[in-house]
């Protein structure tokens, strides 16, 4: 497996992982209807696309497959982090987070914050994130909670 920056043209795989993994991994933690919800079975392939560009996130290969990708903003936000829900527990996630920290030192950010799911919490708090706050958030009529979480940088 290898990290590397997003290409032009990968949007519909990186829908398809993100659905994927909404609809197998975090159905675990949240109902049918907020899954729906989070991750519905259409989207507007413009907006999709319009997002992925502006985030340029970086992306974990394993010979062909795409099978995670996450984002770095110049905030130091970190917008999308999933896991092919076939490649959960397998080394994945480390290896964006490396590149995403990597990245924040490197343009001296002195923190990293997410959005963060149920799902996703040990993984973050496992990193050195912590808990800012717990949040609802709206899809629609549905609401979903999350946790802002905050990790501090040291870049000395």
């Amino acid at each position: 497996m290898h990290i590397r920056k997003y290409q032009l043209g990968e949007e519909t795989e990186l829908w398809r992982l993100f659905f994927a993994t909404i609809h197998n991994v975090n159905i675990r933690d949240y109902t049918a209807e907020q899954v729906e919800a989070w991750a519905p079975d259409t989207i507007d392939k413009h907006l999709w696309r319009a997002r992925i560009e502006t985030m340029q996130p970086y992306v974990c290969v394993a010979g062909d497959d795409v099978v995670g990708y996450a984002g770095l903003l110049p905030s130091g936000y970190i917008d999308h982090f999933y896991v092919h829900h076939e490649r959960q527990g397998q080394g994945v996630g480390k290896l964006l987070y490396a590149a995403i920290e990597a990245d924040a030192h490197q343009q001296n950010l002195d923190e990293l914050t997410a959005d963060v799911s149920i799902t996703a919490r040990p993984f973050f708090t496992a990193r050195g994130f912590t808990v800012v706050a717990q949040q609802e958030v709206s899809r629609g009529t549905t609401v979903l909670r999350n946790f802002k979480m905050i990790k501090r940088l040291s870049n000395a």
